[in-house]
């Protein structure tokens, strides 16, 4: 029987010093069926001699080289050229435990049916602290109806929708499933894997949850995929849109209204830290706009006002910018 291929697409822009061991991470995995598609996303370091290093020695590694567009262009041009049944991402800053892909593929065998989506778990990682983090990218307890990581899931199933669920390197999703329906990453925007993550978790059919840590995720490198120019915190408006024209399209805005307003002022008010200063009045504006707007859109205050950190939300709505300014600076 043959080996399903997984395809492991790796965006690269000027991380030559963390390069070879994410490489190494994915060379190295006790599962040897891959091709790795480096897209070389128009680096001005070394990081391009490192990938032709590991191309020389490996013929499973595949360079694309484009102009630099972006990690969403990347991991489409990506996505273009992946011949794998499965697709992996991993951030070129971050690294894979070895027996990650053995797994997944031993777990399939043994659920033996149609699969989309399969989840794990990711732990972050400083660098500056050189500590990993407690906090998991994937929860267990918020999934409906989980009695084993062979538990058959929707969407419907999770109970926080958008707290754990919008970054793609804790996923492996079945290629047909991708292209079938047109799944692609939102082009010339920063946090671009949110939308990609829920509109597949939106339109798959299986999705199976593994709470083992395979992953792990560098904080705040600077030059790496985490850290674009900050004016593109902005992006985060037009990404939540693109969340709520999908939740739409699928009818499901009755259901997630809660949620999905308790994701807006959570995901606003995180990201005004990235804001330059001399931006900041013009993004809180913005976030306190869409903030009231959301408001107003069918929602009983009596239920909203019990949602989770609902305080973030007030502080916004009654204070002007400079006294949220002082408000968030004591809170962090």
């Amino acid at each position: 029987m043959l080996e399903p291929k997984i395809s492991v697409i790796v965006p690269v822009f000027n991380s030559y010093n963390l390069l070879r061991k994410c490489l190494d991470s994915i060379r190295f995995q006790t599962y040897s069926n891959l091709e790795v598609i480096c897209v070389n996303d128009g680096s001005t370091d070394e990081s391009l001699s490192v990938l032709e290093e590991y191309k020389a020695v490996d013929q499973r590694f595949v360079i694309i080289n484009q102009d630099n567009q972006g990690t969403g262009q990347a991991r489409n041009n990506g996505l273009d050229a992946a011949t794998g049944d499965y697709i992996s991402f991993v951030d070129s800053d971050d690294w894979l435990l070895l027996n990650l892909y053995q797994t997944f593929i031993d777990d399939l065998n043994k659920l033996n049916s149609s699969l989309d989506i399969y989840m794990f778990n990711a732990r972050q990682y400083s660098t500056c602290e050189n500590d990993i983090f407690p906090a998991n990218t994937l929860e267990l307890a918020d999934w409906n109806f989980h009695k084993s990581k062979y538990s058959i899931h929707t969407f419907d199933d999770c109970q926080k929708p958008f707290t754990r669920n919008l970054a793609v390197y804790n996923k492996i999703f079945n290629r047909n499933f991708i292209v079938g329906n047109k799944i692609k990453f939102p082009k010339n925007l920063k946090y671009e894997d949110m939308a990609f993550c829920i509109e597949s978790c939106l339109y798959a059919k299986s999705i199976i949850l593994n709470g083992e840590v395979f992953y792990r995720y560098r904080l705040e490198e600077t030059g790496t995929a985490s850290t674009e120019v900050v004016p593109k915190v902005f992006d985060i408006f037009r990404i939540v849109d693109l969340i709520e024209n999908n939740i739409l399209k699928f009818k499901l805005y009755e259901s997630l209204k809660y949620a999905l307003f308790q994701f807006k002022y959570n995901v606003f008010v995180r990201y005004y830290k990235y804001c330059p200063e001399h931006l900041k009045e013009s993004y809180y504006n913005e976030m306190r706009f869409r903030l009231l707007s959301a408001e107003t859109q069918d929602l009983d205050k009596k239920i909203a006002s019990h949602l989770r950190d609902y305080e973030l939300f007030l502080k916004v709505k009654n204070s002007t910018r400079k006294i949220f300014d002082n408000y968030y600076k004591n809170l962090h």
